[in-house]
């Protein structure tokens, strides 16, 4: 039986992988992205190139701490709603 808990224990499910489908809004989105860093990239002098890598470094670790709070949350919010879903079936209709 496939357990959740004990494949996320074994590092076999990890929330921060980035999986998303071929031509989806997600790609399209992260290439033009990339694009334009690209052409950002070309038009910079070395010194503005520092100081843009400075900037995406640290725009890239506040996104990372950003999203294991919205993990976090999320799981709160989840367990939050199965724990009043199981503490009120008693109250419910099926």
């Amino acid at each position: 039986m496939y357990s959740i808990l004990r494949e996320f224990a074994s590092g076999n499910v990890n929330p921060n992988e980035q999986r998303f489908k071929k031509n989806s809004e997600y790609e399209r989105a992260a290439k033009a992205l990339m694009d334009a860093e690209e052409k950002l990239l070309a038009v910079l002098n070395e010194n503005e190139k520092d100081l843009y890598t400075e900037f995406a470094a640290a725009q890239m670790e506040l996104g990372s701490l950003e999203e294991g709070e919205k993990f976090a949350q999320g799981y709160i919010l989840g367990a939050s709603m199965m724990m009043e879903v199981m503490s009120g079936l008693d109250d419910m209709i099926l």
